[in-house]
């Protein structure tokens, strides 16, 4: 505690001794002219690209098709349950029958959408594989 007083006599005396500078009478215009004279210039950068854009364009409707498709009506049959139904044939290869898939809907709706977005993350990738 004494050290501190005794140092701040000394910064105290040494403050009254030599006194303050003052700035001349235009300093701060001269300094904001100085900021003002440098030109920034910037360029105009969107955040989503374009061909993000086009992506998203595109995931929007096919998420809009998909629900038209596949969520039920007011009957409760969705357009998809409405469409004839695919068999797929057996086909009995020396002792080994392959069996018939039967799919429920949300099945194929995760399915559709996980291609969906796979093909999207290829298709970017290799844009951006282009353009390097």
């Amino acid at each position: 505690m004494k050290n501190q007083n005794k140092e701040d006599q000394y910064i105290r005396q040494f403050i009254t001794e030599l006194g303050t500078e003052e700035t001349s009478q235009n300093f701060h215009k001269a300094i904001l002219n100085k900021l003002n004279n440098t030109k920034s210039v910037s360029v105009y950068k969107p955040v989503i690209s374009s061909l993000g854009w086009k992506i998203i364009g595109v995931s929007i409707a096919a998420i809009f098709i998909l629900v038209l498709t596949f969520v039920p009506g007011g009957n409760g049959i969705s357009l998809f349950d409405r469409l004839p139904s695919l068999a797929i044939p057996t086909i009995s290869l020396t002792r080994i029958p392959l069996p018939i898939i039967d799919i429920s809907s949300i099945v194929i709706q995760a399915l559709s959408t996980f291609t969906l977005l796979a093909f999207l993350v290829v298709f970017t990738s290799l844009r951006k594989v282009s353009s390097n």
